[in-house]
């Protein structure tokens, strides 16, 4: 079984449901209790389940909007303080970027780890010489800033070529959250 780690609310009881801070919370958690339940799971694989499921908006009102906010684990890890959710894996430990049109047969580089700037400057280079691109396209951009290289580069070949990649964290309801989260599904649903 995975642990803990350090920092997560193992100690206190969850919030009422009734003061979550907003609805974007609740229809979360009434989407990690349908599609999940008790069970651990990681961000990605709900956001990629959530919009798949034929069963999902019978009950969450804005399966859009759940899915939007899994873009990033902000929520989730807001539901980790108010007490729902317990973190079981800590990911993002070692994130690489990623070039996901990498040919071998073409290019040098297909990742660089986080923080190695010049491994970082391969792959962009490379990347914009494939489309016919100077580094000047991509206009100011702080080149020791891996999401915003990222985000430029994308924006300028016109398509998402670099991603990050990481281990994802993985969460699970907690067992004093599970009565509550699933009586709400089972509402929801009725």
């Amino acid at each position: 079984m995975a642990t803990e780690p350090s920092g997560s609310t193992s100690s206190i009881d969850p919030i009422e449901w009734n003061e979550l801070v907003s609805d974007e919370r609740r229809r979360l958690l009434l989407t990690i209790g349908h599609l999940r339940g008790p069970k651990v799971f990681e961000r990605p694989e709900l956001k990629q389940d959530a919009p798949s499921s034929s069963t999902l908006a019978d009950v969450i009102d804005d399966v859009a909007g759940v899915v939007k906010t899994l873009k990033d684990t902000g929520l989730l890890n807001g539901l980790v303080e108010d007490g729902y959710l317990r973190k079981t894996f800590q990911g993002g430990k070692k994130p690489i970027v990623l070039d996901l049109e990498y040919d071998e047969d073409r290019d040098t580089r297909e990742v660089a780890p986080f923080g190695a700037t010049a491994k970082l400057r391969d792959i962009v280079s490379q990347v914009l010489d494939r489309e016919g691109l100077s580094e000047s396209a991509l206009g100011s951009v702080d080149m020791t800033d891996f999401n915003a290289v990222i985000t430029a580069v994308n924006r300028t070949v016109g398509k998402t070529t670099l991603v990050v990649v990481s281990d994802p964290s993985k969460y699970r309801l907690r067992e004093e959250a599970v009565p509550t989260v699933m009586e709400k599904v089972k509402e929801a649903s009725d």
